[in-house]
């Protein structure tokens, strides 16, 4: 499949597929932009099935981020481009870190998203994830990138496994953060998450919201997902129960019921 990259005003992307826009958000990546296959592949995983009936455009953090930036500069800047290249409201998908960014999108820019679908993430971090972050943001200021990877590379392995991608995690540190800017743009962009909260947005999302979670998930749980449903008016949830954050993904019923929400003719309005 052919893959399609370039800037949309300031936020970088990778498109595939043809038909109308379905903005994609993918999760939290350890260098901004779209530049890395691996990327783009686990953002498009969800969707990959809609390539033959929708544009999918991955969006993906610019370089630069200053420090203090907060989830709603980083969902303005989303929308502005949204608006300007992509013939909003368009449908929008954000998973995990980009769940959190595509709910704040949809918060404060009803006008840009048409429906939205917020998958392995929910109206804040849970207290683990959380703490993971703000320790993995601490060590990434202070310049301990091999730290910092470390912390990271716990997150998402197995219990029994987490001292093993630890010590991974600190061998391909370097190489996973390159730089001292790739560094800066990831513990920005983890404070600005670790600041959102839905229930203090300023407005209720509006679309048509569909949200999917895995009951194992250690970052939200099943609890914070359905307070998530409960503040968004126009929301259906499904959980799973034998998943996690990374695992419901790539369940195949999640990825059905994607599918069935994004591509359903929209309902007469009362």
């Amino acid at each position: 499949m052919n893959v399609e990259r370039g800037v949309i005003d300031a936020i970088p992307y990778a498109a595939v597929g043809s038909g109308p826009a379905l903005v994609v958000c993918g999760g939290l990546w350890p260098v901004t932009g779209v530049a890395g296959d691996g990327y783009v592949r686990g953002a498009l995983a969800p969707v990959r099935r809609l390539a033959s009936q929708r544009r999918l455009v991955v969006l993906n953090r610019r370089a630069g981020l200053p420090a203090g930036l907060t989830m709603s500069d980083m969902a303005a800047e989303y929308a502005d481009a949204i608006r300007a290249h992509l013939n909003a409201p368009v449908d929008v998908v954000g998973t995990s870190t980009g769940g959190s960014i595509a709910q704040q999108l949809a918060a404060d820019h009803p006008d840009a998203v048409r429906r939205l679908v917020v998958l392995s993430a929910a109206c804040r971090l849970g207290p683990f994830g959380r703490d993971l972050q703000a320790r993995v943001a601490a060590e990434l200021r202070s310049g301990r990138t091999r730290a910092a990877a470390g912390v990271a590379a716990t997150a998402i392995a197995p219990g029994g496994l987490r001292a093993i991608a630890r010590a991974l995690g600190w061998v391909v540190g370097r190489r996973v953060i390159p730089t001292a800017l790739a560094a800066a743009d990831l513990a920005a962009t983890i404070e600005a998450e670790d600041g959102f909260d839905l229930a203090a947005c300023e407005r209720a999302i509006q679309a048509r919201t569909l949200i999917i979670g895995g009951a194992k998930d250690d970052f939200y749980g099943t609890d914070l997902f359905r307070e998530t449903a409960d503040l968004i008016p126009r929301s259906q949830l499904q959980v799973f129960p034998r998943r996690g954050h990374v695992s419901v993904t790539s369940d195949r019923r999640a990825q059905a019921m994607i599918a069935g929400f994004l591509l359903a003719p929209e309902p007469a309005e009362n």
